[in-house]
Order: C-alpha cells, then structure tokens, then sequence
C-alpha cells in the first residue's frame, strides 16, 4: 500500500528558475546568449554549491569572478533567478486534496539556499513534510542516499513510496530503494498513472 509520494522540485513542482533567469539576465544586459551559462552552471562550484558545499555568496562570487566577458551584478542576478521559479499551481492544488492521505515530500537537487526560498516564499511547508535537499545532505540524485534519507524521515519502507521526477536519469536511485516511479509530464498524465497505485478521485 503506497503512504508516501515524494516529488522532484524543479519542473515538476516548481518551474526551475535558474536557466530561464540566466536567459533573461543575458538579454537584459545584452551578453552573448548562452555564455553566461557556462559561468553558471559548467564549473565545479555550480556541483559545489549543490552538494552545500559552498555558500550561496561563495557561488555566486565564483561566477562573477569566472565571467570575463562582462561585470556581473550578482544581486541582480539571484533576483532575476528567484523571479523565474513559477509554482505549478495545477499540482499544489491537487496535492491539497490528497495531502491528509500520504505523506508528501520534495527530494531536490538544489542548493540548501534556493531550496529554501522557494520552501518559504512558496509556502510548501503546508503541503510538504519531509524534505531531502542534496544541498543540506550532500549527496545528490540519483544516489540511493538520497532517497533512503527520505523514506527514513517518512517513517515508512520503500515499497510503500512513490517517487515522481520530470528526468528518467535522476531515478535510479528511487527505484534502487523499492519506489514506484512515475516521470513527470503534465498533470493530467501524473493523475492518469497515479491511479495506477492510488485512488486520485475520492
């Protein structure tokens, strides 16, 4: 009997905001369209601040010093980024019919930073009650770790959980736990196989 599902955040839950922030930096301050992304994303301080591994001001001091092309504002930049998360409304309302039957929780490969910015301006604490975010422990998907940390903060086996990712190459390490797995498409296509394991209507 599934008593826990568990949802990837970005894209699923949210829209990222990072690759959509760093398109509209690049065209508000007209740099080169992708060059930014390299800076951002294509090091090992982006893996880094992941994996909490650096801090927020560290990451992002790191890619205004490895962007040579141009003077990074980076308070500008975290904002742009931050505007960029949109909620998927669609599903948190869904969620919100469910939530008193399963335990629901987020399993995200984000930095402990911008995980908890969505957390809070997004008020997920009032759907969501177990959270493994890879930057607060160091490990990211699809590393088994990951998931274990989440089933054992549910209080439940692996058998009993569903795990739902918008990417097939983060799911490895939920089906390694004993998960159901389900990738991410639109919210009618999660409701369609959700009710493969649970009943979506009552």
């Amino acid at each position: 009997m599934i008593k826990a599902i568990f949802f990837d955040s970005g894209d699923v839950i949210v829209r990222e905001g990072f690759n959509p922030g760093i398109v509209e930096y690049e065209k508000k301050y007209s740099l080169l369209p992708g060059s930014l992304y390299k800076s951002a994303h294509d090091r090992q301080y982006w893996k880094d601040f992941t994996l909490g591994n650096i801090s927020e001001n560290e990451y992002f001091a790191d890619v205004a010093d490895d962007y040579k092309k141009a003077k990074i504002d980076t308070t500008d930049f975290k904002k742009i980024i931050q505007d960029n998360f949109k909620l998927n409304e669609e599903l948190l309302d869904f969620l919100m019919t469910i939530k008193n039957k399963f335990i629901l929780g987020v399993i995200s490969n984000h930095p402990k930073e911008f995980f908890e910015w969505c957390r809070q301006y997004f008020g997920w604490d009032k759907i969501f009650t177990v959270y493994a975010v890879s930057g607060d422990l160091h490990v990211r998907k699809p590393d088994k770790r990951i998931f274990d940390y989440a089933v054992k903060k549910a209080g439940v086996a692996g058998g009993e959980c569903i795990y739902v990712d918008n990417r097939s190459d983060r799911i490895e390490g939920a089906q390694l736990a004993g998960m159901q797995v389900i990738i991410y498409q639109n919210i009618n296509q999660l409701k369609t196989d959700l009710s493969n394991f649970i009943n979506v209507t009552d």
